[in-house]
């Protein structure tokens, strides 16, 4: 008889894994205390009277921005300390040195439930963030753009999207929700389809942090 050799087994990868290369963040949660936005949004409807801020136009699609100082503000101070507590978790999550971290910017926007937002960034700060006051139903969501959108050269035909392959989150808005982000995160507000007897309104923040960067030719000092 003939040897006729074994037909060997097709070689196989072992030990496999994927890895997450490069992701993008985001921290949620929600409110256990749901009244607090009813109290944040008297106070800011207070503001909005008074006349403190900006105001869209007469006869133009309402939108309406406090001032972007009002993690100053005693009625505040509820909410603030939600944030700071929050802030801190996220930035030990991120490992990032500290000396102390701060809201450097917090405002308001009441607006016509179904306005649209332009993309965005918020410069000048680590972490941006926002909590959901009011939202009236099917008002608009928040929509989050991947950085790398841009640098595609091609775009293939997907089965089914995953947090794999794409681009675009969408965050509907939730009474209570609070969101934490990279600031250098685009970012807008799509157009709502809700009855517009209501407003929409948001509360939006951005987190710095104090200390010193210690990295070679890059040092600085963040007071």
């Amino acid at each position: 008889m003939l040897d006729v050799p074994r037909r060997l087994s097709p070689v196989e990868l072992t030990q496999k894994q994927m890895l997450a290369l490069f992701p993008t963040p985001m921290f949620t949660g929600k409110l256990s205390d749901l009244s607090l936005c009813d109290r944040i949004e008297a106070k800011l409807r207070r503001l909005q009277k008074l006349g403190k801020g900006t105001s869209s136009p007469e006869g133009a699609v309402l939108a309406y921005m406090t001032p972007d100082n009002i993690q100053t503000l005693p009625e505040m101070k509820e909410l603030v300390d939600v944030i700071m507590d929050e802030a801190g978790i996220v930035l030990d999550t991120l490992a990032i040195k500290r000396k102390s971290h701060y809201i450097s910017n917090m405002w308001a926007n009441i607006a016509n439930p179904n306005r649209r937002h332009n993309v965005h960034i918020h410069p000048n700060c680590l972490l941006s963030g926002l909590v959901y006051i009011k939202t009236p139903r099917n008002c608009g969501p928040t929509i989050f753009m991947s950085p790398r959108m841009l640098t595609k050269n091609i775009e293939p035909s997907y089965v089914r999207k995953n947090e794999l392959n794409s681009d675009i989150f969408v965050s509907h808005a939730e009474k209570g929700r609070m969101l934490f982000w990279p600031s250098h995160l685009p970012h807008a507000v799509e157009q709502g389809t809700a009855n517009e007897s209501e407003e929409r309104i948001v509360v939006a923040f951005n987190i710095m942090i104090r200390g010193l960067v210690e990295l070679p030719t890059a040092r600085l000092e963040l007071r």
